[in-house]
């Protein structure tokens, strides 16, 4: 009976959460996943292999990506079909991780169709980054246990000089792969942990333009595993979805189905987060460097920013950047009980060197 009850109350704060969050949540056993969860037939799910099936999709060119868009995208536009902000497709039931989400399409403002459009440009892509709960963005080094986390807001006395350093050389390096405009690739900052970036690429077909960059947890991260993420943008419709595809496995009990649920919060907040502000930007800017010129902390902002303009979604960010405060210590809880993917799959050799000097008079 104690059992019975304690589950019953475990169901009803999940399904409490995924009315907060905006998120349809889909559970899958093994006998059906692999068959009938969004973009399985493309994805091929490996049961054996979890982080390898996300990484076969960025084969041939990103084949199995354009497949898979082909299928869910259309999905993202279907209100009765989703939740509010999207849908996560998962497997339950295992001690590893498996999902598909797809967040819902947002308009993309006429000023910003040009570059959506362009295929030569990474700013879309890197413009949805900087507004990751809650903050993120490439950075030059993963930071080490002990050091200072990218955006340290509570920094004070010598350690607020330590960050404004940390922050001068942040900001160039973020203006320089803007400036040069090289794939999205090498560290990346997700509020307090960090992935690596690889296999970036971006792929166009009649309908679709697609960028999409494969995201390997570090050694200073929560979770453990692959995710791949894809930002499109519908030349048909003029909107744009966002698409994330993860596998993994972590030792640390329950992280997996905690990963499960939260992809698809942390990823429709931030996808949101791009449309909300495009939709306000594009009022008085026709660029979107406006959202991702390398200062940091302007997440915070932004959030204050959809806290006025847009309280559900403000809250949203609030709870997606909840999870953030204890990453680091789940982080070195993850070191000790032993961890799986720590780099990308190719390691460094996918990492874009940046050549070009800023002109700082310009800035």
């Amino acid at each position: 009976m104690v059992r019975s009850n304690i589950l019953f109350y475990v169901r009803l704060s999940m399904s409490t959460f995924d009315k907060l969050t905006g998120v349809a949540i889909r559970g899958y056993r093994r006998d059906t996943f692999h068959l009938d969860s969004i973009g399985a037939p493309v994805i091929r799910w490996d049961y054996k292999d979890p982080e390898e099936s996300v990484r076969k999709l960025t084969a041939n060119n990103g084949e199995g990506v354009e497949k898979l868009v082909d299928e869910a995208v259309p999905r993202s536009k279907k209100e009765n079909s989703l939740g509010k902000a999207g849908v996560t497709d998962c497997l339950v039931g295992e001690d590893f991780h498996m999902y598909t989400h797809v967040s819902n399409a947002v308009p993309v403002p006429s000023p910003f169709r040009g570059v959506f459009g362009d295929v030569r440009t990474w700013l879309p892509f890197r413009a949805l980054l900087s507004v990751f709960p809650p903050v993120g963005g490439e950075v030059p080094r993963v930071a080490r246990f002990g050091q200072f986390a990218v955006d340290d807001a509570a920094a004070e006395g010598d350690h607020l000089a330590k960050e404004w350093e940390n922050d001068r050389e942040l900001v160039e390096y973020r203006q320089k792969r803007l400036t040069e405009d090289v794939p999205v690739s090498g560290p990346v900052a997700l509020g307090n942990v960090f992935v690596k970036a690889s296999r970036a690429a971006i792929r166009e077909n009649t309908k679709y333009v697609m960028r999409y960059s494969l995201m390997s947890t570090s050694d200073v991260h929560a979770l453990d595993g692959e995710a791949l993420w894809i930002q499109v943008y519908d030349k048909t419709d003029h909107t744009t979805t966002f698409l994330a595809v993860g596998g993994g496995r972590n030792n640390l009990w329950g992280i997996d189905k905690l990963n499960n649920r939260t992809a698809g919060l942390v990823f429709s907040t931030m996808h949101h987060t791009f449309g909300a502000l495009m939709a306000s930007f594009a009022k008085n800017s026709d660029s979107l460097r406006s959202l991702t010129n390398g200062v940091t902390g302007i997440s915070w902002s932004q959030s204050a920013h959809l806290m006025r303009e847009n309280p559900m979604l403000g809250s949203r960010r609030d709870i997606a950047g909840g999870f953030d405060v204890f990453s680091r210590l789940v982080a070195l809880m993850r070191r000790g009980a032993g961890m799986h993917v720590v780099d990308s799959p190719d390691g460094d050799d996918d990492l874009v060197e940046i050549t070009v000097t800023v002109d700082d008079s310009k800035n």
